[in-house]
């Protein structure tokens, strides 16, 4: 039965590549679980305008030609912004996690620490954008795949 609910949040698969030390060259994939909160058109519609908002700060080819000095300040800035807005949007699209573990092999608690820990690697958050998307998608093929 289908249902609306007032939050659909979902475990869905998260895949993140790394370098292989034993195979130079090669990366390796592990995957770990994340329970995302799936969040409506206008409830996301500040969010969005807000990072629309931040890009249009960015310094243009023109800014960089008269003084790049100045152009370079103010792109580290707005790079700050950009940061923060991007790090808040994790948090509310990540509830929680599953499969993942410490450098001891002890399963890792979601706490806003850890989960920022794991934002600071560029290979999670790519992971975590490809399955937030694959979540949201209303690709048919995938679908039927799913029920396989």
């Amino acid at each position: 039965m289908f249902k609306i609910v007032p939050q659909l949040t979902a475990w869905w698969p998260v895949t993140v590549l790394e370098p292989d030390n034993d195979n130079p060259g090669t990366l390796k994939e592990f995957t770990f679980e994340a329970e995302f909160v799936i969040r409506g058109r206008e409830e996301m519609k500040p969010y969005h305008q807000e990072r629309d908002a931040l890009m249009r700060q960015l310094p243009t080819a023109d800014d960089i030609l008269k003084d790049r000095a100045a152009a370079a300040t103010k792109a580290d800035k707005v790079g700050a912004k950009l940061e923060a807005h991007d790090q808040k949007m994790f948090h509310l699209m990540v509830k929680n996690w599953r499969g993942v573990f410490d450098e001891k092999d002890n399963p890792m608690p979601f706490t806003a620490d850890a989960f920022n820990m794991a934002l600071n690697q560029e290979r999670i958050r790519a992971g975590l954008n490809k399955a937030y998307d694959e979540a949201t998608s209303n690709d048919k093929a995938r679908v039927g795949n799913s029920r396989a």
